[in-house]
């Protein structure tokens, strides 16, 4: 199955990566479709940049605040107007909601090893929800379990792979109605981040990892 690449095309874009990293990331650009359109657009963005018309030399710290951008708190902010939706609640709080992601002392153990829970506060659609967002290192697997109820997730960073093989990824939903089954681990690269609804509970066919 394929793994994707998001972790290294900022830095492939900004022309920062070593030559065998920057080879193999190529090689893989030709056979995944998913990561080539990525990649062009941090090119759009890049040429874009290069085309400005009087160049100037940036000011001193210009590329630690653009990494920053894209790999520190304001990373998920493209996510804002969906995570609204997906919560019922203004723009305002969803864009509160991911800032408040990155204060470790606001997240409570997950149910399996290697996972944590940020629960959250809906809005009035979604009332009678549990509602919270999914953090799951990367290689540990949730297990199988059922729906009593459904479940619409949102994936904001990193990803997730079904035991059936399917992959979600940053901007991807995974809707899964009552009566369904799944068991799902979270992908290489970046911890997966995943917004949860659920209706109901959900009974699990196998064991469950002591949390940490």
């Amino acid at each position: 199955m394929t793994e994707h690449l998001d972790d290294i095309l900022a830095e492939w874009a900004l022309g920062t990566l070593d030559a065998s990293s920057r080879e193999a990331l190529e090689r893989h650009l030709a056979a995944c479709e998913r990561c080539r359109v990525e990649a062009d657009r941090l090119s759009s963005v890049r040429e874009g940049l290069l085309a400005l018309e009087s160049p100037v030399e940036p000011p001193a710290g210009v590329l630690t605040a653009l990494m920053a951008r894209m790999e520190g708190p304001g990373r998920l902010e493209r996510f804002t107007q969906e995570l609204a939706a997906f919560f019922d609640v203004t723009r305002e709080r969803a864009s509160a909601l991911l800032e408040s992601l990155e204060d470790a002392s606001l997240w409570m153990p997950g149910p399996v090893e290697g996972s944590e829970l940020f629960p959250v506060e809906t809005g009035p659609a979604r009332e009678g929800m549990m509602a919270a967002v999914l953090r799951l290192n990367p290689g540990v697997r949730y297990p199988r379990h059922t729906h009593l109820g459904r479940e619409w997730n949102l994936v904001l960073e990193g990803g997730l792979r079904e035991d059936g093989g399917h992959e979600v990824w940053p901007g991807e939903t995974l809707d899964k109605l009552e009566g369904s089954a799944h068991g799902f681990t979270a992908l290489q690269g970046p911890a997966c981040l995943c917004a949860s609804l659920l209706e109901g509970a959900t009974e699990f066919e196998e064991a469950l990892a002591p949390a940490g």
